[in-house]
């Protein structure tokens, strides 16, 4: 009853705490106040639900205010069901720390009012009830909130170009909203229920499926694709996280691929019996792999290199699920966790650098091993992990993808993983020369800027893939057994 009590917390607290720091948006120390004890007590939440529960064991379904409910309409059920099991506990962990980083690397700057912070909240709120939901309609309701925080956080950066990408992805994002949502109306229309554990138990129950059913798949999918950034929406995607303050852009990416994740399985779930479905992930998501990494290639400012690095490994991800083994789609799942890690450490180093030299272009900085040699290490390390080099975490995932790859019969694919770090590693590293070893800089550094939380979160960071990669199986066990239990 204890963990079932606080579980509907999870996306309620984020709510509140908004609120209360966007009445206070003028008042920068209430707001900072508010954001720091809220930031820590959004993270207390879920370790409180675990009280009494095996951190990777036991599964609830609960309920939210069904009571209420009845007391309103005592016929129809009105309340939320949430889900939460060792995957949600896995990934909810996940995202409240590293919105809390973002939220404290956020705080000192002067583009931050009450109102970008409360935006922040809101995202972890729609975050977490994706993650949770077991019904199809509030899974598209918190879709589309995230819509809208996320185009606000890019909107803060007050460039007009960051406008141009925010006011895109939300005209984009209400075609997808749109057609996810008529997607669940003919499901809703079909079979009178938008459970998805109903659902799929009454899908399996019936047989081949109704070609409204099937309209209903390919609509759902639409919105798959543009909420995860893959091919062809990943230029929307990536230029909301080239626009968008480096900080902002590693829980932009965050976000996403949590929502990958959580899209997926829902789909999957749902559809298992539509063998089809994997096979269109799996087309969409070796597009998006290729796309990503021959753009990466190209770039020269560093947060658009790592926006498409981004891009490639959400199809990474996809790939993984798209094999559709339980194999295949844990190993899936499990990068989509290695990879945020890497590429937020690749993200904040960029804030690093644009908060030092107020500026991410590769060429116009030069020589700055000898001024950040802590942040230098740190990225060729972060290099290391994004690109899957031993004993780094994404190496651990990566292997698995490929292993799956080859036991589908797809050895093609595998070497397209091997390409694909091989183009990352190269980018990036690229990157790092010019910008720590090549002689020579025309930007200015501001010498007061020290960084020293930037330098304690890369460094935490940084240790964390370093543990994931030595101990894979803390992380990947747990995905795999509720993988296998789902029977997708």
């Amino acid at each position: 009853m204890f963990n079932s009590t606080l579980i509907p917390l999870m996306v309620v607290f984020p709510l509140i705490a908004a609120i209360l720091v966007n009445f206070l948006h003028k008042k920068d120390r209430s707001v900072k106040t508010i954001a720091i004890i809220s930031s820590i007590v959004a993270v207390i939440i879920p370790l409180l639900t675990l009280y009494g529960v095996h951190l990777f064991s036991g599964h609830i379904r609960t309920e939210s205010f069904p009571e209420i409910s009845k007391l309103l309409i005592p016929d129809v059920y009105m309340g939320i069901v949430y889900s939460y099991g060792p995957l949600q506990k896995i990934l909810l962990a996940l995202l409240t720390v590293m919105t809390v980083f973002v939220i404290f690397l956020s705080l000192n700057k002067k583009l931050i009012s009450g109102v970008y912070i409360a935006m922040i909240f809101i995202s972890l709120a729609s975050v977490s009830a994706i993650i949770l939901a077991d019904d199809f309609f509030n899974f598209f309701v918190f879709i589309e909130v995230l819509t809208v925080a996320q185009a606000a956080l890019v909107i803060a950066v007050k460039e007009t170009k960051s406008h141009k990408a925010a006011f895109k992805y939300m005209i984009f994002g209400s075609v997808s909203g749109g057609s996810i949502l008529l997607g669940i109306a003919l499901l809703l229309g079909v079979y009178g229920l938008l459970n998805m554990t109903d659902l799929s138990n009454a899908i399996r129950a019936g047989g081949a499926l109704q070609p409204v059913a099937l309209t209903a798949i390919s609509l759902i999918t639409i919105g798959w694709l543009y909420e995860s950034g893959l091919f062809p929406f990943h230029v929307v995607k990536s230029n909301m996280y080239e626009n968008a303050m480096p900080e902002a852009a590693a829980l932009l990416q965050l976000q996403s691929k949590l929502v990958l994740v959580a899209m997926s399985i829902a789909l999957l779930r749902i559809f298992s019996g539509y063998t089809l479905l994997k096979s269109v992930m799996l087309g969409f998501a070796i597009f998006t792999v290729v796309v990503g990494s021959v753009m990466a290639l190209q770039q020269t400012d560093l947060r658009k290199l790592l926006s498409f690095v981004a891009v490639g490994q959400a199809g990474l991800v996809a790939m993984g699920i798209g094999l559709g083994t339980s194999f295949s789609i844990s190993a899936g799942i499990f990068h989509a966790i290695n990879d945020v890690l890497s590429m937020a450490i690749l993200f904040f180093v960029a804030g690093f650098l644009f908060e030092a030299y107020k500026t991410t272009k590769v060429d116009k900085i030069g020589d700055a091993l000898q001024k950040m040699p802590l942040i230098g290490l740190i990225m060729f390390l972060a290099t290391l992990a994004i690109s899957g080099v031993p004993p780094f975490n994404s190496y651990q995932s990566e292997l698995r993808i490929i292993q799956s790859a080859v036991q589908a019969g797809y050895a093609e694919l595998g070497v397209l993983v091997i390409l694909l770090s091989v183009a990352t590693f190269v980018a990036i590293i690229k990157a790092f020369y010019l910008i720590f070893m090549r002689p020579g800089s025309t930007a200015e550094i501001d010498t007061k800027f020290k960084g020293t939380m930037y330098k304690t979160i890369i460094v935490i960071l940084i240790v964390m893939c370093l543990f994931i990669g030595l101990f894979p199986h803390v992380i990947y066990d747990p995905i795999y057994n509720v993988i296998v239990a789902l029977g997708v």
